[in-house]
C-alpha cells in the first residue's frame, strides 16, 4: 500500500489521486519516458471518455454541452480539458503549414492562440446577451465546445487550402466542410438552448 506524499494518507496501489487531499499520485521518480505517459493520460483523459465526447461533439450539435450543463458529466471529458488538447493539436499543425516561411507569418501565429483564447469569454458574455435567462458559465462551456468543434474541421478544411485551386474535389469538399461549420452552429444553438428556429435563427445571425 502506498501514501501520499504530501498528507501520509494511505492509498491503494491502483489510484491515481489521494482521497484526502487531491493530490496526484505521480511520482517523477521514474524514468520519463513512463512520467510523459502519465501525463498524457491525465491531459488527454485516455480512457474511453474522450472518444464519447469526440463522438458526442462531432455528431450530436449541442448535445455535449446540453448533457454537461445539466449534471450528466461523469462519461465525458471536462471542457476544458478537451479543448487545451484539441487546441495543442490544432496550433502545431497551424504553426508547420503556414508559419515557418518568414518573420512576420510567424509572429502572427504566435498571437492567434491568445486572441482566440480571448474570443472564448466575449462569445460567452455574447451569448449571454442574447439569452437573458441563462448563465455565463454555462454559455462558458457552450462556447469552448464550439471553439473545440471549429479546431477539429479546421484541422480538416486546412490541408485542403495548398491543393485546392488545382483540384475542384478538393475546393467542393472544404466549401462544404465551410457551411456544415455555420449549420453545425445553428444546431447546437437550437438544441441547447431550446428556442423555436426563428428566434434561433434570428440571433444566430
Amino acid at each position: 500500500m502506498n501514501s501520499c506524499r504530501n498528507c501520509d494518507q494511505h492509498l491503494e496501489e491502483s489510484v491515481s489521486y489521494c482521497s484526502s487531499c487531491g493530490q496526484s499520485t505521480i511520482s517523477f521518480q521514474r524514468p520519463i519516458g513512463h512520467v510523459c505517459k502519465n501525463m498524457l493520460h491525465e491531459l488527454a483523459d485516455i480512457d474511453g471518455r474522450l472518444a464519447l465526447t469526440l463522438k458526442t461533439l462531432l455528431s450530436k450539435p449541442g448535445l455535449l454541452t446540453l448533457e454537461y450543463n445539466q449534471g450528466r458529466r461523469k462519461r465525458y471529458t471536462p471542457p476544458l480539458r478537451m479543448y487545451l488538447v484539441i487546441s495543442i493539436v490544432f496550433f502545431l499543425i497551424l504553426s508547420q503549414m503556414f508559419f515557418s516561411s518568414n518573420e512576420t507569418t510567424s509572429s502572427i501565429g504566435d498571437q492567434i492562440p491568445r486572441l482566440m483564447f480571448l474570443l472564448l469569454p466575449a462569445y460567452a458574455g455574447l451569448l449571454s446577451l442574447l439569452y437573458r435567462q441563462t448563465y455565463y458559465l454555462s454559455n462558458l462551456v457552450f462556447a469552448i465546445h464550439m471553439h473545440s468543434f471549429s479546431f477539429l474541421l479546421l484541422i480538416l478544411i486546412m490541408p485542403l487550402e495548398f491543393i485546392a485551386e488545382s483540384n475542384i474535389t478538393n475546393l467542393v469538399v472544404q466549401s462544404v466542410l465551410t457551411i456544415y461549420l455555420f449549420v453545425y452552429l445553428l444546431l447546437a444553438m437550437k438544441r441547447n438552448f431550446q428556442q423555436g428556429w426563428l428566434i434561433t435563427s434570428a440571433k444566430f445571425i
